[in-house]
């Protein structure tokens, strides 16, 4: 019986593969790696993932956060690692802001191959580099984030970002 469920599955999967792809208008764009938006990061290249948190800003608190979410492949299984920036900043962010002047912090959440989530609770902390908001769309809840070699640091290890992702935004 799992035999047929899993065929079922994967034929399901194709045809809504096939059918995602032939509806895609997004071919011509040149941020895009085979139809989605992708992020280099420690010198690795990964596709953003269609699973990711909800970035915002509080104007009360005069604070807000973003998520890069990316699909991590090991072993022919996608986990999804999720690296949440936090900032300060005088008002919500807007085209040419750059966060690595608004106290940026980093906190990775990262899933392993056996399922089990790594929460680095030290956050990391802006090194150099830059993070600049090219683009804001509120009626979609989007912002694109231009990063410039930027780099976090926690001590013992660090991370840099390289690329433009547009992230999920709630303004």
């Amino acid at each position: 019986m799992k035999k047929y469920l899993f065929q079922f599955v994967v034929t399901l999967f194709a045809i809504t593969s096939f059918t995602l792809v032939a509806c895609s208008d997004d071919d011509d764009d040149p941020t895009n790696n085979n139809g989605r938006n992708s992020i280099e990061i420690n010198g690795v290249s990964y596709n953003l993932s269609a699973f990711s948190f909800m970035g915002d800003w509080n104007e009360t608190l005069r604070k807000g956060d973003f998520t890069v979410a990316v699909d991590n492949e090991s072993n022919g299984v996608i986990n999804v690692d999720y690296y949440t920036f936090s900032y300060h900043n005088a008002t919500c962010p807007q085209v040419g802001d750059d966060f690595a002047e608004m106290d940026l912090a980093l906190t990775p959440l990262i899933e392993e191959e056996e399922g089990s989530i790594i929460d680095l609770e030290d956050s990391f902390k802006y090194v150099s580099g830059t993070a600049v908001v090219t683009n804001t769309n509120p009626s979609e809840s989007e912002i694109t984030v231009n990063f410039d070699n930027l780099s976090m640091s926690n001590g013992n290890s660090s991370y840099t970002f390289k690329g433009t992702a547009t992230l999920m935004f709630e303004y």
